[in-house]
């Protein structure tokens, strides 16, 4: 049985996904943007779509899921190592239940 998801910890550690370089490296930001230059460097020639994550918006939190995705994109990772199972989602945020 394949696994299908995985923590973001373990994420992270294994994938080891890239700094954006279109921004300030003292910054530390990891996703890349759907707009602009930005978005053509993730559909750029230079990027292995095995190396590609969208960062989606779901009912309960946001999720990584491996490979290019339209729906509910926030933004997309570019990792180090190729993911080998397409639609592996890692829970990025997930939302807790507000108490009244």
């Amino acid at each position: 049985m394949s696994e299908t998801s995985i923590e973001l910890e373990k994420w992270w550690a294994e994938y080891k996904p890239v700094i954006n370089h279109f921004t300030d490296p003292d910054d530390g930001i990891y996703h890349f943007e759907t707009y602009g230059d930005e978005i053509a460097y993730v559909n750029s020639p230079e990027v292995d779509i095995h190396n590609v994550w969208t960062w989606c918006d779901g009912d309960v939190g946001t999720y990584l899921v491996s490979g290019y995705r339209m729906v509910n994109r926030i933004g997309y990772f570019i990792t180090e190592i190729p993911w080998t199972i397409h639609g592996l989602v890692i829970p990025y945020d997930t939302y807790e239940e507000a108490t009244v």
